[in-house]
């Protein structure tokens, strides 16, 4: 089956250059992301997301092998984009009160802003807990991400005095990620009753115990 892209284009008598393969993909995650946040994950179909990508279902199955493989990709970008983005603003910082301030109201911002995809992961843990593919692939990144964190944690812990393991911020990363989840889903559920000021003090308050020597 080929994709409505990769059809060659024959009107002017010349056949259009078939897409490259990474410009597909890039475009149904594109796509994806959209209709997930739109819709929900259990809702979502990738005939759908072909369609708003601009493909057939067929240039999903060549690029992915389900719909759960789709969104593990999805979340696994999403993991290594906020890693990068938190990274590099903080390459800047000396002290540990601007490391966790500047940490934490980031963090804190992105609760806010993106409360559709902090939703769409909520629907994917509950889905997790029903469907044993859904669960292995959450699993895994659960577990990627509480190590990245954890590791994270370490890399800039070690340069305030604190020990460099990362062993030993692995509490602290999952106390986070629930912190962090928890805002998120009171957000989502009453945006009024919490305030950036109160998601950046809870963010502040386990960066803080976590990095301080």
């Amino acid at each position: 089956m080929t994709t409505q892209k990769d059809s060659p284009d024959t009107t002017a008598g010349r056949p259009r250059r078939r897409p490259r393969r990474e410009d597909v993909r890039a475009g149904l995650l594109v796509a994806a992301r959209e209709v997930f946040e739109e819709i929900g994950y259990v809702a979502a179909r990738l005939d759908t997301i072909a369609e708003r990508a601009g493909y057939t279902k067929g240039a999903v199955y060549s690029n992915f092998d389900s719909k759960q493989e789709l969104f593990a990709t999805l979340l696994g970008e999403r993991l290594l984009d906020t890693a990068a983005d938190v990274l590099s603003q903080l390459d800047h910082l000396t002290s540990l009160d601007e490391t966790v301030d500047h940490t934490a109201r980031y963090l804190a911002r992105g609760v806010i802003r993106e409360q559709r995809w902090h939703s769409l992961v909520v629907e994917f843990a509950l889905q997790a807990g029903r469907d044993p593919e859904v669960g292995a692939v959450f699993r895994t990144h659960r577990r990627n991400r509480r190590s990245l964190l954890a590791a994270t944690l370490a890399e800039r812990a070690s340069a305030f005095g604190a020990p460099s393991d990362p062993e030993h911020y692995t509490v602290f990363a999952t106390i986070l990620l629930a912190t962090i989840n928890g805002m998120a889903v009171e957000c989502a559920a009453d945006p009024d009753a919490v305030t950036e000021d109160q998601i950046t003090g809870s963010i502040s308050a386990v960066l803080r115990a976590a990095l301080a020597p």
